[in-house]
């Protein structure tokens, strides 16, 4: 198949299916990269700034903040993008709940643009950040926005974990909450999931009608304007700051089953069920605590994507490429701590 009939294909799931590749909505990707901008070392900025106009775009250059959209932007900002439709499996990894569901292999391999996972893709990324090669990765640029989205994307409990279960016999996965329906959802969006749900969650309150509400003033559009959330941004992070003794050293891996086991022990326990087993319902509380939830990995994100930044780019003398990454827990599905 070649490239272009491979990416109708791809757009043409997500005319199908268009929640399914989704991550942190715009405004959570952009709460991430201010607060990271504000920690960067001198050094770091100047090369992030340098490096936002050359990543590809359609007409609408991206700043050190707006960058951090760039790979959501490949799938619903224009059909004048460059490399439209590219890279959507980067954006998660499939990690089950439970033995015995499968467990992804985090190491690179022979895949492409439409294979491959997000701890993959954040090892590829930072090979090329910090002066080597990848086959898929053009450029610094490119690489350095790709660093800005997926550790942001990778905190999301939701782009590290997937329901599995068996229907007629055959093994199947919820994709990350997409085929979980949420009965309360927003009243003029009819087809909201769990996966859309925690995607806008820092955002979320329950309603006056016992519907979730998302605060407009945040919603999504064509046009990046970061400003609109620079004062948010600034009251989270005094909020949802981590630990003194968070762990911010780059372990992708470890951030992914950090992830899940939040999806484990909150994301599908508590919710509350229905007697159609394709939707949920979510009480006010659980909307509460998610929004917390959420504030807190979106600033967690945030400050490691700071350290990231300033170790690589913003490093006297960068160390030398790394071969991998070191593993994450060793006990898979141990017990998460939300």
């Amino acid at each position: 198949m070649t490239r272009a009939l491979r990416q109708l294909s791809i757009l043409a799931l997500l005319i199908i299916n268009p929640l399914s590749a989704n991550a942190w909505d715009e405004g959570g990707h952009e709460i991430i990269a201010t607060i990271a901008d504000g920690r960067l070392n001198p050094k770091a900025l100047a090369a992030v700034e340098a490096l936002a106009p050359q990543v590809p775009n359609d007409g609408r250059p991206y700043d050190a903040v707006t960058m951090a959209c760039w790979m959501d932007d490949l799938r619903s900002r224009s059909e004048n993008m460059p490399d439209a439709g590219m890279f959507l499996p980067w954006h998660f990894v499939d990690i089950g709940l439970s033995p015995p569901d499968p467990l992804p292999s985090f190491q690179p391999g022979d895949d492409n643009p439409w294979h491959g996972d997000a701890v993959q893709a954040l090892k590829r990324a930072m090979v090329v950040l910090q002066g080597g090669t990848d086959p898929y990765v053009p450029n610094q640029a490119v690489a350095c926005a790709m660093v800005m989205h997926l550790v942001g994307d990778i905190h999301q409990p939701l782009h590290a974990a997937t329901k599995y279960f068996y229907s007629h016999g055959r093994e199947m996965d919820d994709r990350g909450g997409n085929r979980e329906g949420v009965d309360n959802g927003p009243a003029d969006e009819p087809r909201f999931n769990l996966h859309a749900f925690w995607d806008s969650a820092w955002r979320a309150s329950m309603g006056n009608d016992g519907r979730v509400e998302l605060d407009e003033r945040f919603k999504p559009g064509r046009e990046h304007h970061p400003e609109d959330v620079a004062a948010l941004a600034a009251e989270i992070a005094r909020e949802d700051a981590p630990a003194l003794n968070a762990k911010l050293a780059p372990n992708f891996e470890a951030w992914a089953w950090e992830s899940n086991g939040i999806a484990r022990d909150f994301v599908y326990p508590d919710l509350t069920q229905t007697e159609s087993l394709k939707y949920c319902r979510l009480s006010s509380g659980y909307i509460a605590k998610a929004n917390r939830i959420a504030r807190q990995r979106l600033v967690l994100a945030a400050y490691r994507l700071a350290a990231l930044l300033n170790a690589t780019l913003g490093a006297a003398h960068p160390g030398p490429v790394p071969a991998s990454y070191p593993a994450g827990p060793g006990s898979p599905y141990s017990q998460g701590g939300y």
